[in-house]
């Protein structure tokens, strides 16, 4: 298995991937996964930074190339990761504890981990499907000279803004729609990924991994 393509082959065909991880655990194919969600992470934030424009000097300014974009991006990027990473590791540690309780296959830490950690794809496209959302709508003059918003009055007016601007593009409302169809889709990631490691019914697997998820979205709310 070439570890390198492994986070595509569990897009593609995920109960064949989570079951030869269940095997042989690719520790190299965790690589090339945190390359791309922090890659994805990073391509979001960049690509929601062009479409904010800061009055810089009177003139409106991207926020990509102010002099506040570095700090802004890194701090939002580890942020952003930091959140990942915690939304992970709930989730997993949920799949990992409740499918015990069920019984089934008996496998180490280690594996059901390591093989758990293959969900995190849902997070790649989902970042990735937002970078293109953000370059297919138009930039916001939001007149004020720095980011992010300060103070209750300014984060609301930026807020509505946004989704007054927004709202009536298609793009706009996919991402909406997208992000509940993300939910969905690592439930079912989820339970694939209990039903292959864990050898349980589909039924058990599925209700494992919607209560993992749920604990997860309870303590962190959407992604």
């Amino acid at each position: 298995m070439n570890d390198l393509v492994l986070p595509f082959k569990i897009l593609i065909s995920p109960l064949k991937t989570f079951s030869q991880l269940s095997q042989s655990p690719s520790v190299k194919g965790l690589i090339s996964l945190s390359v791309l969600v922090v890659v994805t992470i990073a391509a979001s934030l960049y690509a929601s930074a062009m479409r904010i424009d800061l009055n810089i000097n009177s003139q409106p300014t991207s926020l990509a190339v102010t002099n506040g974009f570095s700090s802004w991006f890194v701090n939002n990027l580890a942020i952003s990761l930091f959140y990942v990473v915690m939304y992970w590791l709930v989730f997993a540690s949920g799949l990992a504890l409740l499918s015990r309780t069920f019984g089934g296959k008996q496998v180490s830490l280690r594996v059901v981990f390591l093989g758990f950690a293959y969900v995190l794809p849902v997070f790649i496209v989902l970042y990735a499907v937002r970078a293109l959302i953000y370059l297919a709508l138009p930039s916001i003059p939001f007149g004020i000279s720095y980011w992010p918003p300060v103070g209750e009055t300014d984060v609301n007016a930026a807020t509505k803004l946004m989704t007054d601007t927004w709202g009536p593009f298609l793009a706009y409302q996919f991402g909406t729609y997208f992000t509940f169809v993300a939910f969905v889709w690592l439930i079912a990631l989820g339970a694939i990924a209990v039903k292959a490691l864990r050898e349980l019914s589909w039924g058990r697997a599925l209700m494992v991994s919607a209560v993992a998820f749920f604990i997860a979205l309870f303590l962190f709310g959407p992604f």
